[in-house]
């Protein structure tokens, strides 16, 4: 029950109540992207992450892990996933509204946090993946079309980010873009299985691209003696 009393004090969840969406955040509590309005404040948004954060962890000390958590504040539901310290949360409830796609700022981030980053957004595929799997055993429901929907959506806006971060080396945007578009739906590719296997060799593919990206970046943090540079790592050095 404490971490509920924790998750009420936001002072701006009442408005957060009026709209549907979701979020991520990397295992350090730091907010990757979100689809909420941008009428509530990432204060709140970067609480309702911490407190999943701190389930997961609580859950560990105690020899129980979750893989995901789910609370009730009045009209709202909030379902966590785990991702590997980071989470996935997706907001229901309440009425209604037009939703505005937003992302944190990357503005010279450090190696150490572009690598979170990137972490946390390479679990956000590992969970498209997931529906791909729903689509395949025809075992979904209207919430998971509705969690399949924001998982692209925080999957386009953090390649944005990526994207404008290095200049080599990462995911293509226009092969993103196409797979997305490929995945409408879980309840499309439930109908239309020769699809299935073509869109996941797609994800395959982008999937080892983020990884070879993530593996580049941790030789150089382990190479790191106190600087280091962008352009040196990504061709971007005059």
């Amino acid at each position: 029950m404490g971490i509920l009393k924790r998750f009420s004090k936001a002072g701006a969840v009442e408005e957060a109540v009026t709209f549907t969406g979701s979020l991520a955040v990397n295992r350090a509590g730091a907010l990757i992207a979100s689809t909420l309005s941008s009428r509530v404040p990432d204060a709140t948004l970067k609480l309702i992450g911490r407190t999943a954060l701190h389930a997961f962890a609580s859950a560990r000390k105690v020899r129980a892990p979750l893989s995901d958590w789910v609370a009730h504040l009045g009209g709202l539901k909030v379902h966590a996933i785990d991702l590997r310290g980071g989470a996935l949360v997706f907001i229901t409830g309440g009425e209604p509204g037009h939703r505005e796609l937003s992302l944190p700022a990357m503005n010279n981030p450090s190696l150490d946090d572009f690598i979170l980053y990137l972490e946390t957004y390479i679990e956000c595929w590992k969970q498209f993946n997931h529906y791909l799997n729903l689509a395949r055993q025809k075992r979904f429901t209207q919430e998971d079309e509705m969690q399949f929907l924001e998982v692209k959506s925080l999957i386009t806006q953090g390649l944005e980010a990526i994207l404008a971060t290095v200049e080599q080396g990462g995911p293509r945007k226009e092969e993103v873009i196409a797979l997305i578009n490929g995945a409408p739906s879980i309840r499309f590719l439930s109908e239309h299985e020769n699809t299935i296997g073509a869109v996941e060799s797609k994800w395959h593919k982008t999937f080892l691209s983020m990884q070879s990206l993530l593996g580049r970046l941790k030789v150089q943090q382990q190479k790191q003696d106190g600087g280091w540079s962008w352009g040196a790592l990504f061709g971007r050095e005059k």
